[in-house]
């Protein structure tokens, strides 16, 4: 049967109008979707938006600032307030995420700071009380554009996997920003990544579609001086959001931004490559040792030593081999002699010491 695509959408767009959408204009069936189109103003809008804190807050926005459990999410957000948010805006950290033994080494730091830290327990109270404290200021008519508030974990005060109550809530945060506060929510992702080897929301969808911008926190691991490299990545963004990468001291719990963004999640996806390939590149190196070897005799000599198939060895040495020097996932060199057409492979000047 052949679609007649003309004709399904005006009966489409004649049933929306049945239901209370707005009419379209005289011979242009399309010019219901037409209103979706971006326009100068709202590009303008965008490009005016005032960034306050490093290129990845704007004000007035409602930003969701999400990563993994033990990512540094807690220790970036009270950098960023401490050096840029808290000289210029009366802050309010909603922490409730913090065990007993962390709250006075936060409690210090906000007093150092000049930014206000909040707990409901040690008030006496509960996130209840404060949920309706702020319903109050949603609904009210208070200028809060000198306000940033800060909600560390935002599944403290809502259950994220409940849809009402989380539409609930994002409705108030949206009512905050409207009357010009600026709304940061910490929250964590999915211990598993997505199909993709993205990080994941952990909760219902209306998050992501009711924030300003959703920004996700790729942690490296820690090194031997407990510095971790961090870098927060844009996944929705209604501004002119940037990457931007730190390294955090997770003893002083200080973040020193660096000056270019790392791909820590291709770094991490590379660790456990090479962690998986290890017995196969521990034979090349070994291979390699005395000297270059041509592309087959050293494929040939790994898989006589690992007793592995000649395409999984050949995958393997091709992986990290590159005619540049200067590649840092690069373990060696190949060389091509084209007038034998031989392919001459050698380790690199680092990975041979």
């Amino acid at each position: 049967m052949t679609i007649n695509f003309a004709e399904t959408l005006d009966e489409a767009l004649a049933g929306a109008r049945s239901h209370g959408a707005p009419p379209s204009d005289a011979g242009d069936p399309l010019a219901a979707l037409a209103r979706f189109a971006l326009t100068d103003e709202q590009v303008e809008k965008m490009q005016q938006t005032r960034m306050i804190c490093r290129g990845v807050i704007a004000h007035q926005h409602l930003v969701a600032l999400l990563g993994p459990a033990g990512s540094g999410k807690t220790a970036i957000a009270t950098d960023i307030i401490a050096r840029d948010l808290a000289p210029r805006f009366r802050v309010m950290y909603f922490q409730e995420d913090a065990g007993a033994g962390d709250l006075p080494r936060l409690h210090e730091h906000a007093r150092h700071c000049g930014y206000e830290l909040l707990n409901s327990t040690l008030a006496g109270s509960t996130t209840d009380a404060q949920i309706s404290a702020l319903r109050g200021l949603s609904v009210s008519d208070v200028d809060l554009s000198n306000a940033v508030m800060v909600f560390d974990t935002v599944k403290k005060f809502v259950d994220l996997m409940s849809k009402g109550g989380t539409r609930a809530f994002m409705t108030m945060m949206r009512a905050l920003t409207q009357r010009g506060a600026t709304v940061i929510l910490l929250g964590h992702t999915n211990k598993h990544r997505g199909p993709d080897g993205k990080l994941v929301f952990e909760g219902v969808g209306d998050v992501r579609n009711d924030v300003d911008e959703l920004l996700y926190i790729e942690a490296g691991e820690k090194d031997a001086d407990g510095i971790v490299t961090l870098t927060i990545k844009p996944d929705k963004a209604r501004c002119a959001v940037r990457e931007v990468s730190f390294r955090l001291n997770t003893t002083t719990m200080q973040a020193t931004e660096l000056p270019r963004v790392v791909d820590v999640a291709a770094e991490l996806a590379d660790r456990k490559q090479r962690e998986q390939d290890a017995e196969l590149i521990g034979a090349a190196r070994s291979a390699l040792a005395a000297g270059g070897l041509a592309h087959s005799e050293l494929i040939k000599r790994v898989c006589a030593e690992t007793g592995q198939g000649r395409n999984s060895v050949a995958k393997v040495v091709n992986r990290y081999l590159s005619d540049d020097p200067n590649d840092s996932h690069a373990l060696w060199l190949e060389t091509r002699f084209f007038t034998n057409n031989t392919r001459h492979v050698s380790l690199k000047p680092e990975a041979a010491s």
